[in-house]
């Protein structure tokens, strides 16, 4: 199991490795849900009974994530609004990289909380920020992180999941890093 990436001051030795298991790990999970949907469709094919139809309906929440020229993540829809934004999807390795955070109600105030920074690989948890919760302060929050080099050309997200009285939401920015 590969060690957690915080995100800050970590030397290679530390982060040697860190992406490469989880992306051997997510092919074979890929490969057996084909060979599993293979078996699916070609075993229900020459069955023959009795079968019954039964119809559900559910309701889902959108989210609506939007791009503008000024690279934003945001989240308009329920009672939390947010928008993240960064100075690009590429930062560069051992390089201060920016971003901010604003949070408000549906109505535009401002709202503080906490927001927890994650980087996501392929839709695992592979990392948290040092420290990993920090405030929001008047629907507030800046700071910067430094990518490693193992980082580099690896698909990442980098997530907020930000946590306010009135709820939670989460923005995802996609990142690869360079060297």
């Amino acid at each position: 199991m590969p060690q957690a990436w915080t995100g800050r001051r970590l030397s290679g030795n530390d982060v040697r490795g860190l992406f490469k298991p989880l992306r051997r790990r997510f092919m074979l999970g890929q490969l057996a849900m084909a060979v599993s949907l293979i078996v699916l469709v070609l075993g229900g094919t020459g069955c023959g009974g009795k079968s019954k139809t039964t119809t559900t309906k559910t309701r889902t929440a959108t989210t609506r994530i939007t791009t503008t020229t000024t690279p934003t993540s945001s989240v308009s829809t329920g009672p939390v609004h947010g928008r993240l934004s960064a100075e690009n999807h590429a930062p560069v390795v051992n390089k201060d990289w920016r971003y901010s955070l604003t949070v408000t109600d549906a109505a535009g105030h401002p709202l503080s909380g906490t927001v927890d920074i994650e980087f996501v690989f392929s839709g695992a948890v592979v990392g948290r920020d040092t420290p990993p919760t920090h405030p929001v302060t008047n629907g507030r929050w800046h700071d910067t992180v430094r990518f490693p080099a193992d980082a580099v050309g690896e698909p990442l997200t980098f997530r907020a999941v930000v946590h306010t009285r009135m709820g939670s939401i989460t923005l995802d920015w996609s990142i690869m890093a360079r060297p």
